[in-house]
Parts: C-alpha cells; sequence; structure tokens
C-alpha cells in the first residue's frame, strides 16, 4: 500500500531549537527509556518552559511520544522524529533537496521514496522501519545485528541495519549490478535510482518462459560473481531482484548481507539458490535442478575463503 511519509507535512515548520530538542531526545535514549524533560531542555539549550511548549508541538506532530505517569514527564524519539533527524542531516549535507510524498515502494522492513539532489539528480531514499512492522520477527530478521548488543532500541537497530545496507553497496558496486551507494545518515540509506520493476511485480504472464530463463541466467551468474567475491545475500527472492528497463538485472536490499568468512553463510546461500531455483519454477516454468546449479556455488563459496581451488564438495 502507498503511503505518505508523514514527517513531510511537519518539516517545513520545524526551527532549529525543534531540532535540537529532537536531537536531545535522541542522545539521551541510550540512557533514559523516558528522557526527562529537564535533561532534554539542557541538551537543547533552552529552559525548561520552552522545551515543554515545543515538545508539546513535537507531540501533535507525532515526532515525539509524552508520558507522565512514571513519576516525572519523559520523551521518547518516534520513528517520524528519526526521519527528521536523517533528512535534516543529509540535506545540511548537499545529499538531497526534495522527497516524493509518497512512496515508491514497501517492503517487510522498509520505505522507498524518491528524492532529488542539489543537482536535479534523482535518487532513491530508503527508510529502514524495524519495530512495530517487524518487532515480533526480530530474532528471525536482522539477528546479526542482535547479536552481543544490549541496546535494543527500534530506531538504533534501524540505524545498524542501513549502515550494514550501506556498506554492503559500497563493496559491491564497483563489481556488480547491485545499486550505487549514495549516502546514509541514521536509519536511511540514499542510493542512485533505478528504472525497473521488481520481478516479483510482474505477472506470471508477462515473461515467456525463454525469457524467464534467461533473466535467471543472468541473476545467479551476478550472484556467483558476488559470492566469488566473498558475500552472500541470505534474503534472495523474486523480491530482490529489479528488472531495469534495458532488460539487465538488479540486485537490491542487502541489508541481510553475510560474508562468506561466516560458516553460516553456507547454509543461506544454499536457501537463496532454493529459492530461487523455486521462484522461476513456479512462476514461469523454467526448471533448474539444484544439484544442477549449487556446485558451482559451493566452488566459489570455498574459493572465496581461500579453501584451495574450491572444488572440494565438503559440508562445512
Amino acid at each position: 500500500m502507498v503511503s505518505k511519509l508523514l514527517v513531510l507535512d511537519a518539516y517545513p515548520n520545524l526551527r532549529d531549537v525543534d531540532f535540537r530538542i529532537l536531537r536531545g531526545v535522541e542522545l539521551s535514549m541510550r540512557r533514559y527509556k523516558w528522557v526527562p524533560l529537564e535533561e532534554i531542555a539542557r541538551l537543547a539549550r533552552v529552559d525548561v518552559e520552552t522545551a515543554s511548549f515545543r515538545l508539546g508541538r513535537l507531540d501533535n506532530w507525532g515526532l515525539v511520544v509524552r508520558r507522565s505517569d512514571i513519576g516525572y514527564i519523559g520523551y521518547q524519539l518516534t520513528i517520524h522524529g528519526y526521519d527528521a533527524l536523517a533528512i535534516r542531516a543529509l540535506a545540511k549535507k548537499g545529499v538531497i533537496e526534495a522527497i516524493s510524498t509518497a512512496q515508491i515502494g514497501v517492503g517487510k522492513d522498509a520505505d522507498v521514496y524518491v528524492g532529488v539532489t542539489p543537482s536535479g539528480e534523482k535518487v532513491a531514499i530508503k527508510f529502514n522501519r524495524i519495530g512495530g512492522r517487524t518487532a515480533s520477527r526480530k530474532a528471525t530478521y536482522h539477528g546479526h545485528v542482535f547479536y552481543d548488543k544490549h541496546h535494543t532500541s527500534w530506531l538504533y537497530v534501524s540505524r545498524l541495519i542501513a549502515k550494514k545496507e550501506h556498506e554492503a553497496l559500497t563493496l559491491l558496486s564497483p563489481i556488480a549490478r547491485v545499486p550505487r551507494p549514495v549516502a546514509w545518515n541514521r536509519h536511511v540509506v540514499v542510493m542512485e535510482f533505478i528504472e525497473g520493476r521488481e520481478l516479483a511485480e510482474l505477472g506470471d504472464t508477462d515473461l515467456t518462459k525463454e525469457e524467464a530463463a534467461e533473466i535467471l541466467d543472468k541473476v545467479l551468474d551476478e550472484y556467483l560473481r558476488i559470492v566469488r567475491f566473498g558475500i552472500v545475500h541470505s534474503d534472495m527472492s523474486e523480491f530482490n531482484v529489479v528488472l531495469t528497463g534495458e532488460g539487465e538485472i538488479l540486485i537490491i536490499d542487502w541489508a541481510q548481507y553475510m560474508t562468506t568468512v561466516n560458516p553460516e553463510s553456507y547454509e543461506l546461500l544454499k536457501r537463496d539458490i532454493t529459492v530461487l531455483l523455486n521462484a522461476f519454477g513456479r512462476r514461469w516454468g523454467v526448471r533448474r535442478e539444484f544439484d544442477e546449479v549449487w556446485p558451482r556455488f559451493e566452488s566459489a563459496w570455498r574459493e572465496s575463503r581461500g579453501e584451495g581451488d574450491g572444488n572440494q564438495v565438503r559440508t562445512p
């Protein structure tokens, strides 16, 4: 479902003092579950009365949430407040000048909007939305960001995931068909805008069997290059392959990537290949046996780990 980026309604009304207050709440959430009003005022360099008034407006706009039944008046930053801080930072750095009001993509963990840079270039802006949409699945998705970490703020987790995807795109964009990264801040990743459609959006009759077979070959060849480089996607499916207007493919959504140094990547790679083959077989009747495709990927996986010539077949 297409939805509006809600922070854009409030953003034109925000003043420097509002951003200082939002930043104060953000910083203090590392130490407080509910940040005291007095602490926010101190960090924003305003008196308590001014802080209370501005926080009331920010609360009305949905950028913070207030609680007064805990023995004091406390505040938390909402995802919309986090949006405001990220947009402000990217704008001040000269990365973006404008953002569309309606999203162009939505996933289980993120929303994507079109942005424009100061030079007029279109970019894709991905807002990670870990929390209400995915809280019950935190142990299944993005478990890597919870490992050996005590901080469970969903805003913080969204930031870690954005950072991880930006890292993956930075590593892969010179050698593979993935979006070129532009910048990241907090939970937001800015990347090149590419016209295209996810394979999952195509109807079963939009591709002939021959066309689908050609696309599958391109996806497998591209993914093989990436695995040989030392990275496993960990969430490959028809939802994460884009068919561009030039008939090329692009592999997207790298927030769950894992390097082949990690032994767990072996089983994740097997799952990726299985999901891809099943999708093309189910949707377009392109039948490829796993045992026919897998040896090349296992060899590339082992080669990336420096295990001889990569031709030994052993289970890790």
